[in-house]
């Protein structure tokens, strides 16, 4: 088969798999909304449950957050707090000297921390049954945030 008549080929095959009828139904049918899923949802993207719980123990600010949760990239932190900015469980506030924006928890984001703590305890008894030594994040963070007008 020469080189044009198989990519002609191949063509067609992909114009008849990416065709669909016009009436075409998802299998799934459309589900209540679920609470859990909902809270998930809220703090189930990368680093977001992390940068939440540091947040609401203390201010920071993007460099120093970034820091402290370790490995994340600048673009990845960057859309999950704007994520959870829109989502109202951070905001950002200005340092008294006005040399930073600082991201803070909210009472929400506080709250959901309080409901997610219990979560936390399961999760660290289980990666211990596992062989892992989770510890908590904070420890090693200095020095003192700048304060908050």
């Amino acid at each position: 088969m020469e080189a044009g008549s198989l990519y002609a080929a191949l063509h067609r095959k992909t114009q008849k798999v990416l065709t669909m009828p016009a009436s075409y139904e998802p299998k799934r049918p459309a589900m209540d909304a679920c609470p859990i899923e909902h809270v998930v949802g809220l703090v189930g993207g990368k680093w977001k449950a992390r940068a939440l719980y540091l947040l609401s123990v203390r201010p920071f600010a993007f460099a120093a957050l970034r820091r402290a949760l370790g490995a994340v990239s600048q673009q990845v932190l960057s859309t999950q707090l704007k994520a959870m900015l829109r989502d109202g469980l951070v905001s950002t506030v200005i340092s008294d000297d006005e040399a930073a924006t600082l991201y803070v928890a909210t009472p929400k984001g506080c709250d959901l921390v309080k409901v997610l703590m219990p979560v936390a305890e399961w999760g660290t008894a289980e990666l211990r049954s596992l062989g892992e030594d989770w510890q908590p994040p904070l420890a090693p963070l200095s020095p003192a945030p700048p304060s908050v007008s």
